[in-house]
């Protein structure tokens, strides 16, 4: 096969399914998955995501449950058998799980002898390949260096489950006027994860910090209420996200799916991160403007 074609994003993230695949019944972590595809951790989670439609934990956990729904209509073993065999911890999250795919616990699942795949292996087509090309093909993103940037504003622990981000904008575009030392260079939308988050632990319910800032020139004076965050510098990719925040995921897809696998960078491991500016005109108008800061190397 030609180096270009084994250096595709196609055929790293067909390799990262087929040995998803190999290996439902074995230990899989993140760091071996990536390496399969030849990629670093924190970029393949992003592409997979893009290219797939699902993020790589919520793709192992339903093949796995979609599988195993195979061996208990197949079999007599017990669930807890089964639930261990493809690497559940308990049978209690096993239940959860497959109640999440199949609208129904195993134990009835079995009991009714069901017979379908609700969660088939994915599989690369012509039209995946190309559906990242249609709507954004001509958005070139603007790549420069920078320092370190201070911020000042509020921050929040937030999950996607129950995410309170909106609350914390209403609350913190009232006081904004307090922060003296304001650059004027737009409101910031930052994100931030637990370094020890790993592929094992991540679910809709982890703990992540949310900010909503703006760029000053000191840390002299924080308001009361108010905490400083002082963001990396580095070379960023800079997109235009254009339309409502409906649309955001499109934008996310084709930088991720698209742009960055043909671009020659890797993702760094710095935050991603937003600026809206005098162009923002707020989440659901649709001539809304935001810049998307990714972080390159």
């Amino acid at each position: 096969m030609p180096e270009s074609a084994k250096d595709s994003y196609q055929y790293r993230i067909s390799n990262a399914i087929t040995f998803i695949e190999e290996n439902l019944k074995n230990v899989l972590t993140l760091d071996r998955i990536a390496q399969e595809a030849c990629y670093s951790k924190y970029h393949f989670i992003r592409l997979f995501a893009a290219v797939t439609g699902e993020t790589v934990v919520n793709y192992v956990r339903k093949r796995r449950v979609s599988e195993s729904a195979h061996e208990l209509i197949l079999t007599q073993e017990p669930i807890v058998a089964i639930a261990e065999r493809y690497q559940f911890d308990s049978q209690q999250a096993y239940t959860r799980a497959f109640q999440s795919v199949f609208k129904t616990s195993p134990g009835k699942y079995r009991k009714k002898r069901h017979r379908f795949v609700a969660f088939e292996r994915y599989t690369l087509s012509p039209a995946d390949i190309n559906k990242l090309q249609s709507d954004f093909v001509s958005m070139e993103p603007k790549i420069i260096t920078i320092i370190d940037r201070k911020l000042i504003g509020m921050r929040i622990k937030t999950s996607l489950s129950n995410d309170t981000t909106s609350q914390m904008w209403q609350q913190f575009m009232p006081r904004r006027f307090e922060i003296k030392n304001n650059k004027n260079t737009g409101y910031y939308s930052v994100q931030t994860y637990d370094e020890d988050i790993t592929f094992d632990t991540f679910t809709e319910d982890v703990i992540f910090e949310k900010w909503a800032a703006v760029e000053v020139t000191d840390f002299n004076q924080v308001p009361e209420g108010m905490v400083s965050y002082l963001l990396p510098g580095g070379k960023y990719a800079i997109f235009i996200h254009k339309g409502p925040v409906d649309t955001f995921k499109k934008t996310m897809d084709y930088i991720h799916g698209k742009w960055l696998p043909n671009s020659g960078y890797e993702l760094d491991q710095r935050n991603h991160f937003a600026i809206m500016g005098d162009k923002y005109h707020g989440p659901h108008h649709p001539k809304s403007e935001e810049e998307i800061w990714v972080p390159i190397q």
